[in-house]
């Protein structure tokens, strides 16, 4: 959690350094800053939700096969996301 507070805290100090007084009042740097983070962010979230569908499927077609008779509720239990059983979500 602190780390996610000290994340959260960069905000600040990163905007109080793109949107500088001399760029004002267009504040061309800090716009193209923003919506290069939004673009970054936009992308990150695409390369994981196919990510998501591409370990669904890999899953879905191992389950197919069989394998997920190899063991046990509680060795899938204890894999977690990990367990053939588990699918993620999007």
């Amino acid at each position: 959690m602190a780390i996610q507070i000290g994340i959260g805290n960069l905000g600040g100090a990163m905007a109080s350094n793109f949107y500088r007084q001399k760029d004002g009042p267009r504040y061309v740097l800090g716009h193209a800053l923003e919506l290069g983070f939004i673009s970054v962010g936009i992308i990150a979230a695409s390369v994981l939700i196919f990510s998501y569908i591409s370990i669904n499927k890999k899953r879905d077609s191992r389950m197919a096969a069989g394998e997920d008779s190899r063991y046990t509720a509680e060795e899938l239990s204890d894999k977690g996301d990990k367990a053939l059983t588990y699918r993620y979500m999007w």
